[in-house]
């Protein structure tokens, strides 16, 4: 328990050290770079994130269904169509993230 309140409170005075430090700081051009860079930069965060958790869950779905099959062979047919639409869903989270990078990164703003 005292883990975690010292964990909350690090972060916490993280969060409040934070806010001050950027907030003296004039918009994007005082640092150099423009919004496009962050946006490519953030871009590729968020897809090395969604390939993280894709990955993992998509590993967990194996493992559920391995370990169903492995108590009652005889549930096959219901194990293996929840498992293909399990990882259908999951996979599609990777597509979408990355259709939306490729929208705001590719594709210039109209």
């Amino acid at each position: 328990m005292r883990r975690y309140a010292v964990m909350f409170l690090t972060t916490l005075g993280a969060m409040l050290v934070a806010v001050p430090a950027f907030a003296h700081a004039e918009p994007a051009k005082a640092a150099g770079m423009d919004t496009a860079t962050w946006v490519a930069i953030t871009s590729g965060f968020a897809m090395a994130i969604t390939s993280t958790v894709c990955g993992y869950s998509q590993s967990k779905a194996a493992v559920a269904a391995c370990e169903g099959l492995a108590r009652n062979p005889g549930a096959r047919p219901g194990i293996q169509l929840a498992l293909i639409l399990a990882l259908i869903f999951i996979e599609s989270l990777a597509l979408y993230t990355l259709a939306i990078i490729f929208l705001k990164v590719v594709v210039p703003p109209a």
